[in-house]
C-alpha cells in the first residue's frame, strides 16, 4: 500500500519543462542599418538580411527561453570571401569567421552560449561585413568536460629532463586548471601587486635580437638575463620572436590607397608590408644569399636560447606566429613556405646547435595546410583579441579539440586582457595555460575586480610560493 501510495505522489509531482530548439528568422528581428532581401534562393522563412557594410549595421532578435547553455549555429551566406562577425547574447559579445560560400547559403557552429530565464536578446553586428544573415538556431547543449590528454613525449627525443618536466606539468593539470601567463614585467608586477597573485608563465621577445634591426639599433644588453631572472624565481618562461625580415626592408613612410601616411620603418620589419623579403623565392635554395641569411638570423636567437639552455631554463618556444594571417612576412607567401621555414628553423635549433630545453608551440590559424606536423609541434596555440574578454572563445575550443583532442595541448598563447578561466571552464573550455599580452590587464582594458575574480579562481594556476 506505501508503495502505491509513493508512486502515485511521484507521478503527481509537476514536471520540469524540457529545453527545445530554437529558430530566430532573422527577418523577423530589428533591423538597424540592414534590410531583407530575397534575391539569393535558399533561405528559410521570408527572406534572409543583408546591408552589413558600415559600423553599427546589426540585427537584433528577442527571444523567451528556458535558462541553461545551447549552441548557437548562424545560417549565412559570405559571397565576398571569408568574413568575421560579432554575436552578443545579452549583451556578452562573441567573435568569429564566416567562409566564403560563393552564392549559397551555409551554417556554422558559433560556439556555446547561455540563455538566460524568460528574456534574451541576440544580436549579430557588422563585424568585417559584407554577409547575409537567414537565421540563428540555439540548441540546447551539453557541457563535455572530457580531454584526452596527449602523449608526455616531446617533437624533440633529447629534450631535457627540465623540458619533459615542464610539459608534464601542464599535462597534468590539462582539463581541470588552466596556467595564468603574462607578457612584459611592466605588467607582471602589476598584476602581482593587485591579485596577490604572480603568473605561473612570464613571457618576453626576441624581436630586438633580429640582425636586421640591430644594424639600426643596438640589441638589449640584458633581456635574456632578466628572462633567466624570472626563470630563477619560479615563473615558467614563454618566448616568441617577432622577427625582422633577413633583408630588403622598405625603411621610410608609404602612402595607402586612401593617401595617408603609412609607417614602414626598419622597426616594423616583421610585417609583410614593411619588407620585400620574398620567403618562397629562396626557401627551396640553400646556396641563395637570402636563405643564407634565414640561417644567420636563426643562428643570431640560437645564442639566446643557448643562455636559457646553459641556465636550465626550460622554453615554451613559440616562433613564426600567426602565420596564416599573412600579416607577419612568414606568412605571406602561402602554407607551403612557411611550413618549410618552421622546419627549417626546428632542424637548425635542434640538430645543429643542440638546444633541447624548448617545447615547440604552433599558434594556429583555421586552416590545416599551415600545420608544421605532428614530429614539430608539442603545443597548439591560439591567439585571440575578442571585443568582449568575457568571451569563452567556445566555437575556436570546439574546432581545436575536434582535430587535435589526445594529440597535443590547447593554450591561449596570446590575448587581448585577462581571459575570464572561470567562465571558460564552465562552458567547457579549458586551455592548458593562457598569456595576455602587455598593455591590457590594466583598467580600462581588464577592471581590477575581474583581475581579482579571476587570478584567485580555483581554476587558475599560478606560481607556486617559494
Amino acid at each position: 500500500m506505501h508503495a502505491i501510495l509513493i508512486a502515485l505522489a511521484i507521478a503527481a509531482l509537476p514536471v520540469a519543462p524540457q529545453r527545445k530548439p530554437i529558430r530566430l528568422e532573422a527577418e523577423s528581428g530589428q533591423l538597424v542599418g540592414t534590410t531583407v532581401a530575397t534575391a539569393r534562393s535558399g533561405f528559410s522563412g521570408k527572406g534572409y538580411v543583408t546591408g552589413f557594410s558600415k559600423d553599427g549595421d546589426k540585427v537584433v532578435m528577442k527571444v523567451n527561453a528556458l535558462p541553461g547553455i545551447y549552441e548557437a549555429q548562424i545560417r549565412y551566406s559570405a559571397p565576398l570571401g571569408q568574413k568575421g562577425y560579432e554575436l552578443s547574447i545579452n549583451g556578452r559579445k562573441t567573435s568569429g569567421m564566416f567562409a566564403d560560400t560563393g552564392e549559397t547559403f551555409a551554417t556554422v557552429s558559433a560556439g556555446k552560449v547561455e540563455l538566460l530565464d524568460g528574456a534574451n536578446t541576440v544580436e549579430i553586428d557588422k563585424g568585417w561585413g559584407y554577409f547575409d544573415i537567414d537565421y540563428v538556431d540555439l540548441v540546447p547543449a551539453k557541457i563535455s568536460h572530457a580531454l584526452k590528454k596527449p602523449p608526455l613525449t616531446l617533437a624533440d627525443p633529447l629534450a631535457t629532463a627540465r623540458t619533459r618536466a615542464l610539459f608534464a606539468q601542464l599535462v597534468s593539470t590539462y582539463g581541470t586548471k588552466t596556467f595564468s601567463g603574462q607578457y612584459d614585467l611592466a605588467d607582471t608586477s602589476y598584476i602581482a601587486k593587485t591579485s596577490l597573485r604572480t603568473p605561473a608563465i612570464f613571457g618576453s621577445d626576441f624581436m630586438d635580437y633580429s640582425p636586421s634591426r640591430i644594424a639600426f639599433n643596438p640589441a638589449p644588453k640584458d633581456r635574456t638575463e632578466q628572462v633567466i631572472k624570472r626563470a630563477k624565481q619560479g615563473q615558467f618562461v614563454t618566448m616568441s620572436w617577432h622577427w625582422n625580415a633577413p633583408t630588403d626592408l622598405i625603411n621610410e613612410t608609404l602612402k595607402d590607397a586612401q593617401g595617408k601616411d603609412v609607417d614602414a620603418k626598419w622597426y616594423k620589419g616583421f610585417y609583410t608590408y614593411a619588407t620585400k623579403f620574398d620567403l618562397a623565392a629562396c626557401i627551396d635554395d640553400p646556396n641563395s644569399d637570402n636563405y643564407k641569411l634565414l640561417v644567420r638570423d636563426i643562428d643570431a636567437i640560437a645564442v639566446q636560447l643557448k643562455k636559457l639552455s646553459d641556465a636550465h631554463v626550460p622554453v615554451l618556444w613559440r616562433p613564426l606566429h600567426e602565420a596564416e594571417g599573412g600579416w607577419f612576412w612568414w606568412g605571406a607567401k602561402g602554407p607551403d613556405a612557411f611550413v618549410k621555414l618552421w622546419r627549417l628553423m626546428f632542424n637548425q635549433l635542434t640538430t645543429v646547435h643542440h638546444l633541447h630545453n624548448l617545447v615547440w608551440v604552433f599558434t594556429v590559424g583555421s586552416n590545416p595546410q599551415w600545420y608544421p606536423g605532428d614530429a614539430y609541434v608539442d603545443v597548439l596555440g591560439v591567439d585571440a583579441y575578442p571585443p568582449d574578454h568575457s568571451d569563452t572563445l567556445g566555437s575556436t575550443w570546439d574546432s581545436l579539440k575536434k582535430q587535435y583532442d589526445g594529440k597535443k595541448l590547447l593554450a591561449l598563447t596570446e590575448f587581448g586582457g585577462v581571459p575570464d578561466i572561470p567562465r571558460m571552464h564552465k562552458f567547457g573550455v579549458e586551455w592548458a595555460y593562457f598569456v595576455s599580452w602587455p598593455g591590457e590587464v590594466q583598467p580600462p582594458g581588464t577592471t581590477k575586480d575581474n583581475l581579482i575574480r579571476i587570478y584567485r579562481h580555483s581554476s587558475v594556476k599560478n606560481k607556486t610560493a617559494q
